[in-house]
């Protein structure tokens, strides 16, 4: 009788930080290794957050048009993802409001949050991002 192998176990994607720091870290060193970007799609489109050719690029296709974002430092692509998630919505007065104004395990667990939203930077995603930038090559070509 032929024996089954065993599963191999697959670690998680990114292990429990305990700061905002660490978190920070964390999702620096996995974007730069080119393997994982933070994906979001919707009825309105589809947008990529990704390290492409050593640059952190922001790229969106939808509804209201096609766009690239380039975040040329750590700092500002840390700021940009923190203030795309840093907030609740509270109820005020029988409102709901944004509010930006989280505790220290709020922000933590934030940045867990935005870690566990990585997912693989597969060929067909590189591709997308290529195809667009593409396409925007094409606008800076001579006629």
């Amino acid at each position: 009788m032929k024996s089954t192998p065993a599963p191999v176990p697959v670690p998680p994607l990114a292990p429990l930080c305990n700061t905002s720091e660490e978190c920070q870290h964390q999702l620096l060193a996995k974007l730069k290794s080119g393997q994982f970007a933070l994906y979001s799609s919707d009825k309105e489109g589809y947008r990529t957050l990704c390290y492409y050719h050593a640059t952190f690029l922001f790229v969106a296709v939808g509804d209201d048009g096609t766009s690239v974002l380039r975040l040329p430092t750590d700092e500002v692509l840390l700021g940009y993802v923190w203030r795309q998630s840093a907030y609740k919505l509270v109820l005020v007065d029988g409102q709901y409001k944004w509010n930006y104004d989280l505790t220290e395990a709020e922000k933590l667990e934030t940045w867990q949050g935005i870690l566990e939203r990585l997912s693989p930077f597969t060929e067909s995603k590189q591709r997308f991002v290529a195809g667009t930038l593409a396409e925007f090559a094409k606008l800076a070509a001579p006629q």
